[in-house]
């Protein structure tokens, strides 16, 4: 049986799958704001509008990003600091804007299968 639907839920967490020319695919997880209907609405106007442009809602919508490591392979704690430069990264920024997309649609997280 599934568990109950969790009312009022803030944020969410979303596994982002890079895969980078000449490696293998990597993978990251970003927390992620949740934007009602209302506010997803005011956002399209926004852009609809001119006032909102490129991917400032993205950056702020991801609250925490984790699963980095440095060149030598050792896990990195991502700090507000580290994460707005990752966010400057376009392998990371478009992979936030995936996941920020399907958040933001009610996609369910997809496993994959052995």
């Amino acid at each position: 049986m599934a568990a109950a639907f969790v009312i009022g839920l803030a944020t969410v967490f979303k596994t982002v799958a890079i895969k980078r020319p000449g490696r293998e695919e990597e993978e990251f997880t970003a927390e992620i704001r949740v934007r009602d209907l209302d506010e997803q609405d005011a956002l399209h106007q926004k852009q609809q509008s001119g006032e909102a442009k490129g991917f400032d809602h993205v950056k702020e919508d991801v609250v925490s990003l984790s699963g980095f490591a440095d060149k030598n392979g050792k896990p990195m704690d991502v700090t507000d600091e580290l994460k707005e430069k990752l966010l400057k990264d376009p392998y990371v920024l478009m992979g936030c804007v995936r996941a920020w997309n399907q958040v933001q649609q009610g996609m369910p997280e997809l496993t994959a299968k052995n």
